[in-house]
């Protein structure tokens, strides 16, 4: 008989002389791998997370439309200090200096050649002197067109309060298709675990006889179909997050931190206020009105030129010569004057045609542009009250969903249900839970729009 092969473990040799080489190979190979290993250990989702102040103050620094309402502000200005400069005197110097020869005595002109009979040395010349002009009528202009210039000023402000709203709806939508994207893998991930729970329980019944083939493949389909959800859920997720990026001028994908829920927290106006305030509060309804009022006031300024313009203007000037009198002399002027172009080719008409069009178009755009802000207001307060209902129920929708699921997971493992009656529940469940993250974050959109049209936050 053949003996068993003994139990006994065989001690490794100990002490056996390990060349320098291999030392220093393993010690290289080990140098190499260990960022690997490192990163390896590294938690799979590592991105930077962002909350909503940090994206919203990263937004307003590179938002290009945000850039160019900060431009329009600075040009509105300039152009205001213009147009009040107007009614300060504008001072100018002036200087000569010349050197060249003086002709005395009598001349005569030989072939077109003056000749004098005398000529002094070269003699140095030099002047200078100051002067001062202010328009004293200008038949209107000055003052239109500082009132052109204010509601310009009154217009470029309101837009960029618009422009700032507008770039805090768009990063709070970006940073909440992130928060909802998140959440909906969430859900994804316990349907498929769901799924997964559900395809044991056939397995099981199936080697127990208790149930036919039908319930396996009908959970497999069950499975296979949440695992599609979960894969277009990740999908979303990372579009989410390079959108959120490029909102708050990352290259790289950012996450958002979760906000707290509010959804609970009832509208702090009424929508008849809101309605009724939203005209005169909405930024973009005063920078429309205020582009109307520039425009009557360029009509005025264009009609300015039927009347003439009359300046006042003065200097001081002296001048030295030193071969006559090398003592400088001085002196005053004082010129009133009067313009008034009789005819310059049709131009002072069509400057009032064109004052008087572009005022009509503005003035539409301001009615139009209040009917559309109201408009705006009364959705955007209905949409947020009716997301808020749809949040309600959507969570007595999950209560009941996850019991019922529960209930029809216990009947089907005692025979009592079949499995399309548990397919039938996870799905419902899954539809709950879904319905209730998209109520919860237009909600928060809907609010968003509500501050958009307002120019203003909700607390």
């Amino acid at each position: 008989m053949l003996k068993p092969p003994s139990s006994r473990t065989i001690p490794a040799p100990t002490n056996i002389p390990v060349p320098l080489s291999l030392r220093l190979r393993a010690l290289l190979a080990g140098a190499v791998m260990l960022p690997a290993l490192m990163r390896a250990q590294r938690p799979a989702d590592s991105l930077r997370t962002v909350t909503l102040p940090e994206a919203l103050a990263m937004a307003a620094r590179v938002n290009p439309a945000l850039a160019a309402g900060k431009a329009a502000v600075t040009t509105a200005r300039a152009n205001r200090r213009v147009v009040t400069g107007e009614y300060l005197p504008s001072l100018g110097v002036a200087s000569t200096a010349g050197r060249g020869t003086t002709v005395q005595g009598g001349s005569s002109v030989t072939n077109g050649i003056p000749v004098s009979s005398s000529i002094r040395p070269l003699d140095d010349t030099y002047g200078s002197g100051i002067s001062a002009a202010v328009p004293v009528f200008t038949g209107g202009r000055r003052g239109a067109e500082r009132q052109s210039a204010d509601a310009q000023q009154v217009a470029a402000d309101a837009g960029l309060t618009a422009s700032e709203f507008d770039v805090r709806l768009a990063t709070k939508q970006a940073y909440f298709d992130v928060l909802r994207a998140s959440e909906l893998v969430d859900v994804a991930t316990a349907q498929v675990a769901q799924a997964q729970l559900a395809m044991r329980d056939a397995d099981s019944r199936l080697r127990a006889g208790t149930t036919t083939r039908s319930d396996v493949l009908r959970a497999r389909v069950a499975l296979a179909t949440a695992r599609d959800a979960l894969a277009t859920a990740g999908s979303q997720k990372t579009a989410s997050r390079f959108a959120l990026a490029r909102t708050i001028g990352s290259d790289v994908p950012v996450d958002a931190a979760p906000v707290p829920d509010d959804d609970s927290v009832p509208l702090p106006v009424s929508r008849d206020s809101l309605v009724r305030n939203a005209v005169s509060a909405a930024p973009v309804a005063r920078a429309a009105t205020a582009a109307a009022q520039s425009a009557d006031a360029a009509i005025t300024a264009a009609r300015a030129q039927y009347l003439p313009t009359v300046l006042a203007s003065g200097g001081y000037g002296w001048l030295e010569q030193r071969s006559v009198n090398p003592r400088p002399v001085g002196g005053w002027t004082l010129q009133l004057g009067i313009s008034y172009p009789l005819f310059n080719g049709f131009q002072r008409g069509a400057s009032v045609t064109r004052a008087e069009a572009d005022a009509v178009a503005a003035h539409s755009a301001a009615v139009d542009t209040e009917r559309g802000v109201r408009a705006d207001a009364v959705k955007s307060y209905d949409d947020a009250t009716v997301a808020a209902q749809r949040i309600g129920f959507a969570r007595e929708a999950v209560d009941a969903a996850r019991e019922d699921l529960r209930v029809q997971e216990l009947r089907y493992r005692a025979g009592a249900s079949t499995f399309l009656d548990e397919v039938t529940s996870q799905l419902n469940l899954a539809q709950a839970e879904t319905s209730l993250v998209q109520a919860r974050y237009d909600y928060q959109i809907a609010r968003a729009r509500l501050e958009r049209v307002l120019g203003r936050e909700l607390r």
